[in-house]
């Protein structure tokens, strides 16, 4: 009960006791004892509420606290049924409205007490009871309710609540309780490979955890039993077992080229579909119903933890681009009006200097020239971090766009060959590996590099991305892996040409894709990919 006693509700309790030991003296407590309990109960109840607001979240139980309060109104109004002895309970409803709700609450609290008396006056009318002693104790519980409101709007608050803040912090808190008893915890990758190793045990046995809403684009994030999705993309000209699922939400099976293929759609706990789980093996006939059954129930029982998973992680990712606008914006106020200022300031300094004949006018056209450099290396990461991935273009249409604009900017020869399935992959890799070509494009402009190159393989749920540059390097392989905050990539440094003391190239893989003995040799299936082009030739300037 910590929390709930506070000295306010002590008194209250007391006037109920009182209320009762006087009509057991005057031989009415047994009728007066059920409606003494039933607001004394009420106005616990709200002071629990109130008191442990994580129960229901914050906003639901001050709603529920005020109901639990009007309620106490009208028993307290009702108490009228066991006589006059029982018109001091009305103090107890109206006092507490005052004291957490304000005078809106009490103005309520009042309106539920005279429901509950005229309901009483209807019902039974009390015997003996002069209407003026009714309104004589409504009207000092209305004082008495408007008085602790006054109280509690003049005494100085021990904190100030926000209660979007609070509901978060409630939230966050359970979630981390909650995620501390799920087996894989909030990583949605774990959580699907640990789905997928719930599959039944089948020779050659391929499955896949797709993330997405039905008018998204689908996300590998778990496979087995092939190197990539070996299905097409969900959407129209894919088996109608998928589209079924996908499109449409409906468990179903189907034979498709001599195999058993059932997919299941993943839905969280208001029935939004989240993902799906497709599953295939050799078959000369189309999945039982007990297959059906099976998947379906694995879908069921592991779709919640899931969706609790990809929102997390969705939380996390919009956070840190929250961050990177910030940042981008503070860098674009602060420190790039000041280094702007400067340059201005040296172009009245130099052009007085070349005006006097004064020897410093070539040195002080130098350093205004270098302080243009950084200006623009400055506002270029200011563009890097407004730059978002988007779900509509992906990797690589970001890729392509900044690769243009660094050529534009820096005239350097940029080389960029993508080759991409039609599968995405997960937006925190994608963030990822975006960022990592933003460290080693920045290295290059830098060092000022002629010839910058990339290519980036996507076969999702596996990757490869290399990216060179011809000029000298100050990043190391340390610092790129704390970067790139991926355990399960493997990222390897290389010379750009072994024969040339300056150039860097950088290498980074999915780990599963590194594993040529697990994903039996993927890199050969990787020109077949839908997508292979040269957006910027080399020899263009750009």
């Amino acid at each position: 009960m910590r929390g709930v006693l506070t000295t306010a509700t002590r008194l209250r309790i007391a006037i109920a006791a009182v209320v009762l030991i006087v009509n057991a003296l005057l031989g009415t407590g047994s009728i007066v004892l059920p409606w003494v309990l039933l607001v004394v109960i009420f106005d616990l109840s709200t002071g629990f509420l109130l008191a442990h607001e994580d129960v229901l979240l914050p906003h639901r139980s001050r709603r529920a606290g005020a109901v639990a309060t009007a309620s106490g109104a009208v028993a307290a109004g009702l108490s009228l049924l066991a006589g006059g002895g029982a018109l001091p309970l009305f103090v107890i409803p109206l006092y507490r409205a005052g004291e957490r709700q304000g005078r809106g609450g009490v103005a309520l609290t009042g309106g539920a007490l005279a429901v509950g008396a005229g309901i009483a006056q209807v019902v039974s009318p009390p015997a003996g009871l002069p209407a003026g002693q009714v309104v004589l104790w409504g009207g000092l519980a209305v004082a008495l309710g408007i008085l602790a409101a006054w109280e509690a709007r003049i005494s100085p608050s021990a904190r100030t609540l926000d209660p979007v803040a609070g509901e978060a912090a409630v939230l966050l808190d359970r979630l981390t309780q909650l995620s501390a008893g799920l087996e894989g915890g909030l990583d949605p990758a774990a959580l699907a490979e640990r789905m997928l190793a719930e599959l039944p045990s089948r020779p050659g046995l391929r499955g896949v955890v797709l993330a997405g809403a039905a008018d998204s684009v689908a996300i590998p994030i778990a496979l087995r039993g092939a190197a990539r999705v070996p299905w097409p993309e969900p959407h129209e000209g894919a088996p109608d077992v998928l589209r079924l699922a996908w499109d449409q939400g409906q468990l179903s099976g189907d034979l498709v080229d001599d195999r058993a293929v059932v997919a299941v759609p993943l839905r969280d706990v208001r029935g939004q579909q989240i993902g799906m789980l497709v599953a295939d093996w050799p078959a000369a006939a189309r999945p039982s119903a007990a297959d059906l059954a099976a998947l379906g129930a694995l879908g069921e029982r592991s779709s919640a933890g899931l969706s609790v998973a990809l929102s997390y992680a969705h939380l996390r990712e919009q956070a840190g681009v929250d961050e990177r606008r910030h940042l981008a914006r503070a860098m674009h106020d602060g420190i790039a009006q000041e280094i702007a200022a400067v340059g201005f300031h040296l172009d009245m300094i130099r052009y007085a200097a070349e005006h006097a004949g004064d020897a410093t006018a070539p040195e002080l056209a130098s350093l205004r020239a270098e302080v243009a450099r950084i200006l623009v290396d400055l506002r270029n990461d200011i563009t890097d971090l407004r730059v978002g991935l988007r779900p509509e273009h992906g990797l690589g249409a970001a890729v392509s766009t900044r690769l243009q604009q660094f050529g534009a900017a820096t005239g350097a020869v940029v080389t960029v060959v993508l080759r991409e399935s039609g599968f995405r992959l997960p937006a925190s890799t994608e963030i990822r590996l975006y960022r990592l070509l933003l460290d080693v494009l920045a290295d290059a402009q830098r060092h000022r590099a002629a010839h910058v190159e990339v290519e980036l393989v996507v076969a999702a749920p596996h990757f490869a991305l290399t990216i060179g540059h011809s000029g000298a390097t100050s990043l190391t392989a340390e610092a790129l892996h704390e970067r790139l905050e991926d355990p399960t990539s493997v990222l390897t440094l290389l010379p750009l040409d072994p024969g040339q003391p300056s150039g860097l190239r950088v290498c980074v893989e999915s780990a599963r894709t590194s594993d040529r003995a697990e994903v039996g040799g993927i890199r050969a299936g990787w020109p077949r990919l839908r997508s292979s082009r040269t957006l910027v030739p080399e020899g263009s300037g750009r």
